[in-house]
């Protein structure tokens, strides 16, 4: 009986041995060569795997750009040195495109007091602005259930002491993630180096903004008068809306801005607030 038992153990370790040089057999044969460019590459690369690219990850862009000669600055978080780096290794170069950011046009806080119901179904944004447009009196701003931080590859999206959400400009790759995740539509892509953005989404009037929201674009002009530049920015159906082409300067906009919503795109994350 002891004999037979230690057969068995010798027998099963004999299969197992067997099986295992076969599966490496199988491994090596059926192996897929990877050009060592893709891994130079690959290495160069963030590494989000965002698909902002629009390749599977930065393994599937990494492989399009040896294989297919695809362009070398798809990427979307890539810097000019990365870009440069990556020139080197296929021989083309490229010019980095203009970096954008998601910024959240939404400053209004979620007060308790002033929800039209209490929702207690999935914690979900697209569960709840399916009833009635979410929960906030503003039907325009952020709904505020937090889909765009799930799903940001890097944690840009945040909350503040107020429980806002706000994006961290420094982080933010731009892959438009969140953008995808939000049913109000409050999420927008600005140029990192565009100066300011409107940190409100509501076509209400003045007098219903003061009445819901603390924080929120009055549609009062008053940006375009400081501005000088109505090419810069202008007020259209109560919102003021920001032209990226044009430079000039709102820095005395946002500084006089009665609803204090012309938020610069780039700065402390206390002074967004």
């Amino acid at each position: 009986m002891i004999l037979g038992f230690f057969m068995g153990i010798i027998i099963m370790s004999a299969i197992g041995c067997l099986l295992g040089f076969g599966l490496a057999w199988l491994a090596r044969v059926m192996a897929v060569e990877t050009d060592p460019k893709t891994e130079q590459i690959l290495a160069i690369l963030p590494g989000a795997n965002c698909g902002a690219c629009g390749y599977p990850g930065c393994a599937g862009y990494a492989d399009a750009i040896v294989k297919d000669g695809v362009e070398t600055n798809l990427c979307s978080a890539a810097n000019q040195d990365m870009i440069t780096k990556i020139g080197n290794i296929v021989g083309r170069t490229a010019d980095a495109k203009k970096r954008y950011v998601a910024k959240i046009k939404c400053m209004g806080v979620r007060d308790p007091n002033k929800l039209q119901y209490a929702f207690n179904g999935e914690d979900d944004c697209f569960a709840v602005y399916s009833m009635y447009q979410g929960n906030k009196e503003c039907k325009y701003g952020c709904v505020g259930y937090g889909n765009c931080a799930k799903i940001c590859p890097t944690g840009a999206i945040k909350r503040d002491e107020l429980n806002r959400l706000y994006v961290d400009s420094n982080i933010c790759i731009g892959c438009k993630k969140c953008m995808t995740v939000c049913p109000a539509r409050v999420i927008e892509m600005v140029p990192i180096d565009g100066g300011y953005y409107i940190a409100c989404n509501s076509h209400d009037n003045a007098k219903v903004v003061r009445e819901i929201c603390g924080k929120g674009c009055l549609g009062c002009k008053a940006c375009e008068r400081l501005s000088g530049d109505a090419n810069r920015i202008c007020v259209d159906n109560f919102l003021s809306k920001i032209n990226y082409e044009s430079e000039t300067d709102l820095s005395l906009a946002a500084t006089k801005c009665p609803g204090h919503v012309i938020i610069p795109i780039i700065t402390p994350i206390k002074k967004e607030l």
